[in-house]
C-alpha cells in the first residue's frame, strides 16, 4: 500500500512539473505572438520637427533624408515639417518630396509663413497640410519657363496633389499659367493661395498658430518634441549647393 502511495505521488509530481512546464511553454508562446503582432510595441512618443527655411538646395534635401531616417528608426509617432521657404532647385525639392511620400509615419507640412515654388511641391507631399492665417502656397511656375519644365513640374505637382486626395488641377495651376480653374484663377497667372482659401477649396486641412496646434490636430498633445539641426557638413553642403553660389 505504501509503496503504491509513493507511486502515486511521483506520479502526480510528474503531471503536475509537465502541466508547469506546459503552462511555461504557453506563456513563452504567447509573448513572441504578441512581439510579433505589435512589432512597435516600443514605438516612443517623440514627434520630430524638421525645419525647412531659406532656400531649397542639395544640402537641406541631406538634412532632411538624414533626419527622417532618424524619425523612422526611433519609430517616430509623428514628422512635422515647419516650413517657410521662396523655393529653391526642383531636384532638390524632388529628392525631399519622394522622402516623404515613402514615410509609414503620419507627416504633417505645416506652412509658418510660405511655401512657395519648390516649397510648395515638398508641403504636397505631406500627409496633412497645416497653415498659419497668415500663410501662403504656390507660385511655382518653374525657371526657365520652357515647355519642357513647364509640362515636367506640372506633372508632378498634379501627381503629388492626386497621391494625397488634394485637387490636381489647383495644384497644377500652381506651375503653368495656362490652366484656367473658373471662379479661382484666370489664364495668364500663377495661382497662389492664402490659408482662407486653401481652406475653402479643400486643398490644406487646417489652420493653426504654432506647433502645439499642429499636435492638437495629430491628437498628440502630450508628445514629446524632438527637433533635428542640421550638422555641420550638411550647413557646408547648403552653402555650396545654394543656386547663387553654386552659379
Amino acid at each position: 500500500m505504501l509503496n503504491n502511495t509513493k507511486r502515486n505521488n511521483k506520479r502526480h509530481r510528474g503531471v503536475s512539473e509537465e502541466f508547469t512546464l506546459l503552462t511555461i511553454l504557453i506563456i513563452i508562446l504567447i509573448f513572441i505572438s504578441v512581439i510579433n503582432i505589435h512589432p512597435f510595441a516600443n514605438e516612443t512618443k517623440e514627434v520630430y520637427i524638421i525645419s525647412i527655411k531659406g532656400t531649397i538646395d542639395l544640402g537641406l534635401s541631406s538634412y532632411i533624408q538624414r533626419a527622417l531616417e532618424e524619425a523612422l528608426l526611433n519609430r517616430a509617432k509623428a514628422v512635422i515639417l515647419e516650413i517657410d521657404t521662396f523655393g529653391g532647385r526642383v531636384d532638390a525639392a524632388v529628392q525631399i518630396r519622394d522622402k516623404i511620400i515613402s514615410l509609414n509615419i503620419p507627416s504633417v507640412a505645416y506652412i509658418k509663413n510660405r511655401a512657395w515654388s519648390a516649397g510648395a511641391l515638398i508641403a504636397l507631399s505631406a500627409e496633412y497640410i497645416l497653415m498659419d492665417k497668415s500663410g501662403s502656397i504656390g507660385a511655382a511656375e518653374p525657371q526657365p519657363a520652357n515647355e519642357k519644365t513647364i509640362s515636367a513640374l506640372r506633372t508632378e505637382f498634379a501627381s503629388t496633389a492626386l497621391s494625397r486626395g488634394r485637387p490636381e488641377k489647383i495644384a497644377a495651376a500652381m506651375v503653368d499659367k495656362d490652366i484656367e480653374i473658373e471662379n479661382i484663377i484666370g489664364k495668364d497667372k500663377i495661382l497662389t493661395l492664402n490659408a482662407e482659401q486653401a481652406i475653402k477649396l479643400n486643398f490644406v486641412d487646417g489652420i493653426v498658430s504654432d506647433i502645439e496646434g499642429v499636435l492638437e490636430f495629430l491628437t498628440l498633445g502630450d508628445a514629446k518634441i524632438k527637433y533635428i539641426y542640421p550638422n555641420w557638413a550638411e550647413n557646408v553642403s547648403r552653402f555650396v549647393t545654394n543656386p547663387t553660389v553654386s552659379s
